[in-house]
């Protein structure tokens, strides 16, 4: 069994430590994995295509004279009574290349039309990539960019939008993407990725569905994000072993680090993990100086429930970090900066002892929700919450005493993590 011993929600930071693998952000084969899993458009013709029609939408077609919903409206005043702000809005775009694909967004107040347009919008499936932050990543990637998005109350303008369109997708009108149809959730290109891993069974066969039904018996969008596997599927991997560790999300492994240190600079060595930031500075942290991350990226066609990677008892989740901070620019980096959620573990193995599961939430809406309490007892498998719609990654935590033999099927930056695989067991 396995103790929770918090759960919390927070904003956090990163620190550094010795990778075993040559991670980066920029190699060829992580970028091909991050298009695949839908984090990156498939190529700059389709986000060309897309965004051409994102911005004449809002500048000469149906759009062009739409009056902003007050949250938007909100945010752009804030933007444009606040001096700095303002200042920072305007360089941003300024500082972007002409050449730049993504200056096909030519100043803030058509990023303002699109935020729009968006937040009335459930995603279809194609291959663009997060639509928010195909908005905002030309100027955010940018000298101005990257200081002015790390504003506090700008970030809170953000959370607010975000939780507005959070709220349609978790309404039956974000349903009509979910259809056969181009850009349908269920039409055979997105079905087939969507069964992809799971050795020939069909969607409905994986997960929780009824094709008779409208919109396959989905609620909302979000329902169907957070959809459940069918008994049976991704079954644990020798449920009564106590030693072996087990993936908490369906996911690619993006980085294996071990002699994590309390605190480090990201921009000096690269990829680092800062822990006291990862973990907030948490009353726990210290345990885990010197010990091991293993971090995971969840694409946007993936199970997104976390479950239990041992026998714990949970502490109750804890938040932490900017919420929804729209930043993209290192996974590791990314662990220490955007709203997460850690839940301490203890196992009931005392050669496995304290984990820490931290769930990132990344671009877009990125909402972390606990299924669990604290003091709770959970067996390995079990589930722990779940990731609403965006961009995600996970991390597992633990402390340098637990001497950890990791397997054959976590070797390479990138290799499908299957959830509930055992990934390691401790020697």
């Amino acid at each position: 069994m396995y103790r929770l011993l918090t759960v919390a929600l927070l904003a956090i930071s990163t620190v550094s430590a010795t990778s075993l693998f040559n991670v980066s952000d920029n190699s060829p084969a992580m970028t091909d994995h991050f298009r695949r899993a839908g984090w990156l458009p498939a190529s700059d013709e389709h986000l060309h295509k897309w965004m051409q029609a994102a911005v004449d939408e809002v500048t000469v077609g149906k759009r062009k004279n739409g009056t902003l919903l007050p949250v938007v409206q909100d945010f752009l005043d804030f933007i444009e009574m606040n001096a700095e702000m303002y200042m920072g809005f305007h360089q941003m775009f300024e500082e972007q290349p002409p050449s730049s694909l993504l200056s096909m967004v030519p100043d803030y107040q058509t990023m303002f039309k699109l935020f729009n347009k968006i937040i009335q919008e459930a995603p279809p499936y194609g291959p663009i990539g997060p639509p928010m932050y195909m908005i905002i990543n030309g100027a955010m990637n940018t000298q101005a960019g990257f200081t002015t998005f790390l504003d506090t109350e700008l970030n809170s303008h953000f959370r607010t939008m975000f939780n507005t369109w959070a709220k349609f997708l978790d309404s039956p009108d974000s349903r009509y993407v979910l259809n056969t149809g181009e850009g349908g959730w269920f039409n055979s290109s997105a079905l087939s990725v969507l069964t992809e891993f799971y050795g020939g069974l069909t969607f409905e066969q994986i997960y929780v569905s009824d094709p008779s039904k409208p919109y396959w018996g989905y609620k909302s969008w979000d329902d169907y994000f957070v959809r459940l596997l069918r008994p049976g599927v991704r079954a644990v991997t020798l449920p009564g072993n106590q030693s072996l560790i087990s993936a908490a999300c369906e996911s690619q492994l993006y980085n294996l680090a071990t002699d994590v240190k309390a605190e480090d600079t990201f921009w000096v060595k690269g990829e680092p993990y800062s822990l006291l930031h990862m973990l907030n500075h948490d009353e726990l942290a210290p345990q885990f100086i010197g010990g091991t991350v293993f971090q995971g990226f969840l694409s946007v066609t993936s199970y997104h429930r976390w479950h239990a990677p041992g026998f714990i008892g949970c502490s109750p989740p804890r938040r932490s970090g900017e919420p929804n901070n729209p930043f993209l620019r290192s996974l590791s980096f990314i662990t220490a900066l955007t709203t997460r959620m850690l839940i301490f573990i203890e196992s009931d193995n005392p050669n496995i002892g304290m984990m820490v599961f931290i769930a990132i939430g990344m671009t877009e809406v990125s909402t972390c929700e606990a299924t669990v309490k604290e003091g709770q007892h959970v067996q390995r498998g079990d589930e722990l919450g779940m990731f609403h719609f965006g961009g995600s990654s996970h991390a597992l935590v633990f402390r340098p005493e637990t001497k950890l033999q990791f397997f054959d099927n976590v070797s390479q930056p990138g290799d499908q993590v299957e959830v509930r695989a055992a990934i390691a067991g401790v020697m």
